[in-house]
């Protein structure tokens, strides 16, 4: 079975989706709009994309094409997330650290106090930042991304686990044209469900109105 999942090797995503299916084809997809259209079009039988982070919150382009793509969630996984930075072992300092934009946020308080002057520039992803570190050795770039990525790509990890909160965890879900929900080998599982509710037109308190239909019932 063909399973896509938001590139490149040794993304976050990939983690999670070995995790998941440790024994089926894993195909990486460069976003996760293109992880959608795999499985719309039948390029694959499921996807799995990340949906939520506990101190970023929401992927919002996530909950976006689950209401704009006719897909169901199958099941999900909540996974730690662990930062590390990593330089190419030919270098002893850097001079910019690349990542991707979550992964930047949720490292910002470790940064902030010991790299304070050194500059950050986005990237598409965690992977990818360290490959870049990795084909650029004459660069002085450092990476944050995960143990992975520093053994995939040979670079040498300089600080462990520089995450802000040690509670640092993604949600990981995956989406497939099955309505039937997937059951994961893992010691412990539970049963959820997922609405997607739209209201006929935007007023003050419409929220509340929703909620209040489950607050009633208790």
């Amino acid at each position: 079975m063909k399973i896509a999942y938001l590139g490149p090797q040794a993304s976050f995503t990939q983690l999670a989706a070995t995790q998941i299916f440790p024994n089926d084809e894993l195909v990486p997809q460069s976003s996760i709009l293109d992880c959608f259209n795999a499985v719309k079009n039948n390029g694959v039988e499921k996807a799995v994309v990340p949906l939520e982070n506990s101190i970023e919150g929401t992927v919002s382009m996530t909950l976006d094409y689950l209401y704009d793509f006719e897909v169901f969630i199958e099941t999900e996984l909540i996974m730690p997330i662990a930062h590390h930075l990593m330089i190419h072992p030919n270098n002893g300092d850097f001079e910019k650290i690349i990542s991707h934009p979550q992964a930047l946020a949720q490292t910002f308080h470790f940064r902030y106090n010991n790299f304070k002057d050194i500059p950050s520039q986005d990237f598409s992803s965690t992977a990818a930042a360290a490959k870049l570190v990795s084909e650029n050795p004459n660069e002085k770039w450092a990476a944050v991304a995960n143990r992975y990525s520093a053994k995939l790509y040979g670079l040498k990890i300089i600080y462990e686990n520089i995450q802000d909160f040690e509670q640092n965890h993604t949600k990981f879900i995956v989406i497939s044209k099955n309505k039937s929900a997937l059951k994961l080998p893992l010691p412990k599982t539970s049963e959820k469900t997922s609405l997607i509710i739209t209201l006929p037109e935007d007023h003050a308190g419409g929220l509340h109105q929703v909620l209040s239909v489950f607050a009633w019932r208790k």
